[in-house]
């Protein structure tokens, strides 16, 4: 067995070489994060909501007499620059996840949020500009130099971030979104994102990661360009470079992760009202 650093995709789908300098190495291969806080953002705002919204009054009744649903009071968010404090002090409390932990220690959560969403809605990973969660320890791989694939021990190191990912619950995030949407908006668009917004884009980049096709073990690689390592499976190396670096994180991972964020994308898409 041999173990090799992981190669984050980089934008243009390609694989980075594996002699990447020092600093590289510490950005993380893990492009949904950027999901994994907004999820996290919204249902700390929720949260916040919940906990600090005055009753709210009776409803009214329609001429058919269909409840109508009190309408919640809303939530005065922080300047964007100022959104990094509102989200560390609710999500210190919301979620135990040391992923998560390590993250909310940045700075400009938002804004990561918005850039991150905006690469993947377009198949690009936001690995390079999301490098507090690279997974310990190194890709390691099996096989002989002919017949390379992915270590399944590999998957192991991404168990925490689909831990976090799949006990989320989708009607709160769905709530949680509405709330801090506000903001996300306004990040997205200072991207110079103009022709979508930012509803659009989250579920659009939820619909990328949904669509990642399924990659049954053992995942064979094959020699890239220069000193590069692929998916020896043609189909997969096609796939845009958010799929692919879901397809790294193993088979239970990424199954784990698509059915909660399919759920989230249902929940978010209904109405409120319902």
């Amino acid at each position: 067995m041999s173990e090799f650093g992981d190669l984050p995709l980089k934008a243009d789908g390609s694989d980075e070489a594996f002699n990447e300098p020092a600093v590289s190495r510490r950005r993380t291969p893990v492009l949904f994060i950027a999901i994994v806080g907004l999820i996290a953002g919204a249902g700390g705002a929720w949260w916040w909501a919940r906990e600090r919204a005055s009753p709210a009054p009776a409803a009214a009744r329609t001429a058919t007499d269909t409840p109508i649903a009190p309408a919640a009071e809303p939530v005065k968010l922080p300047p964007l620059g100022q959104m990094d404090i509102f989200l560390r002090a609710l999500l210190g409390s919301l979620s135990a996840s040391p992923e998560l932990a390590r993250w909310l220690a940045t700075d400009d959560l938002i804004r990561q949020m918005a850039h991150a969403i905006d690469l993947v809605s377009r198949g690009q990973s936001p690995a390079r500009e999301l490098g507090v969660l690279r997974p310990e320890g190194p890709l390691q791989t099996s096989g002989t130099p002919r017949t390379v694939s992915i270590n399944p021990a590999s998957y192991r190191r991404f168990d925490g971030i689909a831990r976090t990912v799949a006990s989320l619950d989708p009607a709160a995030v769905a709530a949680a979104y509405r709330t801090i949407q506000p903001r996300l908006d306004e990040a997205y668009r200072a991207l110079g994102r103009t022709s979508l917004s930012v509803d659009q884009a989250v579920a659009t980049a939820l619909q990328v990661l949904i669509d990642t096709p399924e990659a049954a073990d053992p995942i064979r690689l094959a020699p890239g360009p220069g000193a590069t390592l692929g998916f020896a499976d043609p189909d997969l190396q096609a796939l845009p470079a958010a799929q692919k670096q879901l397809i790294r994180m193993g088979p239970e991972n990424a199954a784990r992760v698509k059915d909660t964020l399919r759920r989230i994308k249902i929940a978010i898409e209904t109405p409120a009202s319902r």
